[in-house]
């Protein structure tokens, strides 16, 4: 491989410390362009957001995407492979932790955004929010060949996904 790509091996020792420094690069890097395919005129959609209806629309309908869409869906996939490496491996976890935090970090702004707006519920930490969100994403890609029936899975997902976002109604 080194020899194809026009480097020494031992370049490729310093670079990455050995094989296996090598392959958690080779898995972040995946985890990494999978985030940045992501399109982001999707969040802007849910930063345009007027009412909490509409907001919570849009996470709805994200939800579903995310379980439906066949593009989605082995996105979904792959970023559980990666996940699940990262278990067992820990430079594959530093690797995608970083990732996968700034992922939190900006699909949160919206998050922010909207309670800024005082369109979603100001007493959830936005990253925390988005963090538990792209978990149960990733779990349905682990129960979805078991449990196939989406439209359930759905009718529990996003009621719970949807919960925490809410305003409070006002005590009156």
């Amino acid at each position: 491989m080194a020899l194809a790509a026009g480097v020494s091996t031992s370049s490729v020792y310093h670079s990455f410390g050995n094989r296996n420094g090598l392959l958690a690069a080779v898995e972040a890097e995946r985890y990494r362009r999978l985030a940045l395919a992501e399109d982001r005129a999707r969040l802007d959609r849910g930063a345009g957001s007027q009412s909490s209806d509409e907001f919570l629309q849009f996470i709805a309908e994200e939800l579903v995407r995310i379980a439906t869409d066949t593009g989605a869906t082995e996105v979904r996939r792959q970023r559980l492979r990666v996940a699940a490496a990262a278990l067992d491996d820990e430079d594959v976890y530093e690797h995608m932790a970083s990732v996968q935090l700034e992922m939190f970090r900006v699909i949160g702004e919206m998050v922010a955004d909207g309670q800024g707006r005082g369109l979603v519920n100001p007493h959830i930490d936005p990253v925390a929010y988005c963090a538990w969100f792209h978990g149960m994403c990733l779990g349905r890609s682990a129960t979805e060949r078991t449990y196939a029936d989406t439209d359930e899975w759905l009718a529990v997902a996003v009621p719970a996904a949807l919960a925490p976002l809410r305003v409070p109604e006002q005590p009156g």
